[in-house]
């Protein structure tokens, strides 16, 4: 709800204010790639990714987040670490890809068992799904998630850390929330996988969701937040 309210404020300001929504990220489409698979660089420790966040309402820059592969067994671990200092929880895999625990979300989500973070074979037209449950941190109750995740095409896109030939990858999340006045959480994530970065180079993420009113929903849906990580640097 907060989201929302932000934008309708923005949206009434003044003429001259100086926000303006982030404009869509120059993208060309690469059809000559076919049907080939992406192979991913394979996660190592000391690799890392830093990525600017901005607000998609605003365009103003969030923060920066570096990622930085911390250990790789039993599980691949990802350290976020904020320039604003702000506390960031790790993000885990089982394997690459495949998710026990994310937190680029309102707050982190460990999952019972994996879901895709992109399909395990990711190539145009792959596709995964998984349903389970999650815990957030500090709590002991269950919360279920659905998650599908399909790659749509290869794609050229620019982003301050270079040029790179990528995959596009949907993924849409049905979730019950742990805020009980909310129902049908929906959220969208869109990545650009790079094969020799091993990781998005660009990401969009956002989400809406129904409030409960007295005793009934209430017809308009609420935003949650709008982002988008583009990466600076990587190695």
């Amino acid at each position: 709800m907060r989201r929302r309210r932000a934008l309708l404020t923005a949206l009434a300001l003044p003429a001259g204010c100086g926000i303006a929504p982030l404009r869509p990220l120059p993208t060309t489409a690469l059809p000559a790639a076919g049907a080939a698979a992406v192979s991913l660089r394979a996660p190592a420790v000391g690799q890392s990714w830093t990525y600017t966040q901005v607000d998609f309402f605003n365009s103003r820059t969030v923060d920066v987040v570096e990622e930085t592969v911390v250990s790789v067994v039993p599980t691949v671990r990802v350290r976020r670490q904020a320039s604003s200092g702000a506390g960031l929880a790790d993000e885990e895999h089982a394997a690459w890809g495949q998710l026990l625990r994310e937190s680029v979300w309102d707050y982190p989500m460990t999952f019972e068992s994996p879901l895709p973070l992109w399909p395990p074979t990711p190539a145009p037209g792959a596709s995964a799904s998984a349903r389970t449950h999650y815990r957030i941190d500090g709590g002991s109750i269950r919360f279920w998630i659905d998650v599908s995740s399909a790659a749509h095409g290869w794609e050229r896109v620019s982003v301050e850390a270079g040029t790179f030939d990528t995959l596009r990858v949907e993924r849409l999340l049905r979730l019950e929330h742990q805020d009980v006045m909310r129902t049908s959480t929906l959220r969208h994530d869109t990545l650009w996988l790079s094969a020799e970065v091993g990781r998005a180079v660009a990401r969009e993420t956002s989400g809406r969701y129904f409030v409960r009113g007295e005793g009934r929903f209430l017809p308009s849906a609420s935003l949650e937040d709008h982002f988008r990580w583009q990466l600076t640097a990587w190695r």
